[in-house]
């Protein structure tokens, strides 16, 4: 099951602000609640257990809260996460991953350069969760860049999917206040027709365990769909 759009028109606030607000907004006192450990994280540890990486990088991983679950199914795993706030990765090395994994500083648009200057050219998974929504097309077309050029295996989406073409023409018309801070997409047309895509993968997130905001009198999903797009092994260059 799932979250269905519907219009409310307000004006949402634009890319720069949502991303100074992850950046530098967060009240410390947010941390722990993106801390727990949740059903939903173990169930999303588990599809990506399942791909059986060695090794697995997440954007946008906030505190490290999906990296510890990981963490607990699969512990001779390199673990790797960005993330934009400093305070966030410190709350996380003290409290959540501590050294089961390696947390970098920076946006995730810059990922592949983080990594190289980590001495890390590729991992077998590169995921995101409630994260890859939260930024505007130019930051996370330069994201899915730098995590096709990093990922062997997979790259996973657990994020605010439109499963449709109505989905998506309705969010990206009627963004509304409590989903000013989500840019919607079509997951699996976003990667679609790349030479390196073998197949994609859409599930969808058992509402039982989902996560859901109270809106007024309206509950919405705060996810709705994991893709999982499956990559065929880079081919090197020649020459």
């Amino acid at each position: 099951m799932r979250a269905t759009p519907f219009p409310i028109f307000a004006k949402a606030r634009d890319s720069s602000y949502w991303q100074r607000h992850w950046k530098e907004k967060q009240h410390t006192n947010e941390f722990g609640g993106y801390a727990a450990s949740t059903a939903l994280k173990k169930w999303f540890a588990r599809q990506v257990i399942a791909l059986q990486p060695a090794s697995i990088l997440e954007l946008g991983c906030n505190v490290g809260a999906n990296l510890r679950e990981i963490n607990a199914l699969a512990p001779s795993a390199n673990l790797y996460g960005i993330e934009l706030n400093d305070r966030a990765i410190k709350y996380g090395v003290d409290n959540v991953v501590g050294n089961n994994a390696q947390l970098i500083q920076g946006s995730m648009a810059d990922a592949k350069l983080l990594m190289q200057q980590q001495g890390i050219r590729e991992v077998d998974v590169v995921l995101s969760s409630a994260a890859a929504m939260h930024c505007d097309d130019t930051i996370f077309a330069a994201a899915k860049d730098a995590a096709l050029s990093l990922a062997k295996k997979a790259i996973v989406h657990l994020e605010f999917n439109a499963w449709s073409p109505a989905d998506l023409y309705n969010w990206r018309n009627w963004r509304s206040s409590f989903v000013s801070d989500r840019w919607i997409r079509d997951y699996a047309g976003e990667y679609r027709g790349h030479p390196r895509v073998d197949r994609i993968e859409t599930l969808g997130v058992p509402l039982d365990i989902n996560f859901m905001d109270n809106i007024g009198r309206v509950m919405v999903s705060d996810v709705t769909g994991l893709v999982i797009v499956h990559l065929e092994e880079a081919v090197p260059p020649t020459g």
